[in-house]
This record gives C-alpha cells, sequence and structure tokens, in this order.
C-alpha cells in the first residue's frame, strides 16, 4: 500500500473505531430523542468507512466513487456529535473530521 492509501485507511479504521465506541456509549446511557440523529449517523459513517477502508485495502478501482460520499458523511457525523461533552463524542468528532480530510484529499 503506498503512503497516502495508507494514511486514508488508517484514518478511516479509526473513525470507524471511534464511531462505533460513540454508538455503544450512547446507546448505553439514557437516550432522549434529542441523541437519535447522532447515534444514526455514527452507526451509518462506522459502517461506510469500514467498507471504504475494504475498497482501499484491496486496490478497488471503485474507491474513488465511494470517497465523496464517506468524506460527506464523516462532516456531517462530526457536525452532529460535536454538540455532545461526553470523551467519546469528541473522540468521534477529531476521528471524523480526520478521515473526512483524508477522503478529500484522495479524490
Amino acid at each position: 500500500m503506498l503512503p497516502r492509501q495508507q494514511h486514508l485507511f488508517n484514518a478511516l479504521n479509526a473513525c470507524v473505531a471511534a464511531c462505533n465506541q460513540c454508538f455503544t456509549s450512547s446507546l448505553a446511557g439514557a437516550i432522549d430523542t434529542s441523541r437519535v440523529r447522532s447515534i444514526q449517523l455514527s452507526r451509518d459513517c462506522a459502517d461506510l468507512c469500514q467498507l471504504v477502508a475494504a475498497f482501499v485495502a484491496r486496490g478497488s478501482e471503485h474507491v474513488q466513487y465511494l470517497l465523496r460520499e464517506c468524506a460527506e458523511l464523516c462532516r456531517a457525523c462530526a457536525d452532529e456529535v460535536t454538540q455532545y461533552p461526553q470523551s467519546h463524542c469528541r473522540h468521534c468528532t477529531e476521528a471524523c473530521r480526520q478521515a473526512e480530510d483524508a477522503c478529500r484529499t484522495a479524490y
């Protein structure tokens, strides 16, 4: 894997882990309706980043078509999750921003 691809792969996997942690921690806490979008976006973001990371790992010629959407979803997730003060939310926001930047740089 080229260094640029490795950076993208690492950023995507870090985002998967952070979003899954945010999703799980948010479900474990008291849920109110204001958190539903945050929870859904963190789960969607984890799933899409995982898919894109798999495409990057195998050198798929189609990864370029997923990068823009992945960057957009990472941005939306970060924008939503950033409004919550918990440490897992701050970590998720940071990981999403890094994955967004890596995706935007790659396409």
